[in-house]
């Protein structure tokens, strides 16, 4: 299992496993989608590349998620796989998903990533991230 869900009061969370910044990110965002739909049901569809930037690593997590989010949002889009290089501060990302079909119910309804208690470590093996439900 590349990841946990995290109680969190009245948000969510989840810890996500990985030895590299690339695997972390990538996990991530397979979580995420994973907490707004059964993604088991969707086939990969779409494919867009991103350039994510930060001045930390969790400053990219942040980053990342919420443009994952931007597009379900605005384009009904879940992006639920990840190909992804770290270098410098930046994340050159290739994200595949699919359109939400109509029909589809939803596990939750994410608000917002947040920057409470985040953390990104592959010495460590894990990221955490919390989101506003």
């Amino acid at each position: 299992m590349t990841y946990e869900i995290l109680d969190h009061e009245s948000d969510i969370g989840i810890m996500v496993y990985g030895t590299t910044y690339e695997e972390l990110f990538s996990n991530a965002v397979y979580a995420m989608a994973d907490l707004i739909l059964d993604v088991g049901k969707l086939k990969e569809k779409r494919k867009m590349h991103e350039i994510i930037r930060g001045n930390t690593p969790e400053d990219i997590m942040v980053n990342l998620l919420s443009r994952v989010l931007f597009y379900v949002d605005t384009y009904y889009t879940l992006y639920f796989r990840a190909t992804c290089k770290y270098e410098d501060s930046t994340l050159d990302v290739y994200l595949y998903g699919s359109e939400i079909p109509e029909e589809v119910e939803y596990r939750n309804v994410i608000k917002a990533v947040t920057y409470s208690e985040i953390a990104v470590k592959p010495e460590d093996g894990f990221a955490r991230v919390i989101f506003d439900l």
